[in-house]
Formats: C-alpha cells, sequence, structure tokens
C-alpha cells in the first residue's frame, strides 16, 4: 500500500514545479532516482531506463516494476497494482529537481538525484 500512495504521490508532485514543457517528460528520470521522505519513511525510485523502475521501500525491501510516458504524463506500474499516472506534467523532472506534496496525511518532500542512489 505505501508503494502505491508514495508512487502516486510522487508522480502529482512533479506537477508542481512551474517551468515550460519538453517533448519528453521522462527523459530527465532516465538513469537517475527519485527519493520521497513522508510521515512513514522514505521511499527511493531508480529507473535505470526506458522502461522499468526498482523500487526500494523504508524497510529496504527492493520490488521491481515498469514505467512509461503517455503524452505528457509519467505512468508507473508494480506487479498486482494498477497503473498510475500523473495529471500532464508542465516541467519533466531532472535530477536536481526537488519540492513538496502536501496531502491529507502530511508533506511528502521529493527529490531527483542523479544516478543509483541506493
Amino acid at each position: 500500500m505505501f508503494f502505491r500512495i508514495c508512487l502516486a504521490a510522487s508522480t502529482v508532485a512533479f506537477l508542481l514545479a512551474p517551468g515550460t514543457a519538453l517533448a519528453d517528460v521522462g527523459s530527465g528520470l532516465i538513469g537517475n532516482t527519485v527519493e520521497l521522505t513522508g510521515p512513514q519513511g522514505t521511499t527511493k525510485i531508480y529507473y535505470p531506463d526506458r522502461n522499468r523502475i526498482i523500487v526500494r521501500a523504508p524497510d529496504g525491501k527492493e520490488t521491481r516494476g515498469w514505467w512509461r510516458v503517455k503524452g505528457k504524463s509519467i505512468c508507473t506500474k508494480m506487479a498486482k497494482t494498477p497503473e498510475s499516472c500523473t495529471d500532464p506534467i508542465s516541467e519533466p523532472p531532472k535530477a536536481g529537481s526537488a519540492g513538496v506534496f502536501t496531502g491529507g496525511d502530511g508533506d511528502l518532500k521529493w527529490s531527483v538525484t542523479k544516478g543509483k542512489g541506493f
């Protein structure tokens, strides 16, 4: 459940970054790690290539999943869960991007770092 919440919240959080749209909203994720820190701990999502993700939960467990770009949205999918897509993104996330998503369960800080962060 935490994976689904974090993956959905992370993709929504990217919407908060102002800027202009680029042709491919996912290109800045390839080879980089998104770190999500919230009330339940820190989750890291590594994007090794155009299709796969590796997720490390706060307890250290790693799970593999998939991602894709659909128009101006980033969609993620973990085994046995439905695909989750962002609303259209105005500025693609890339290494150095960061922000805070405020939701009902508290703040979720996100940042993108270069390379595999775990």
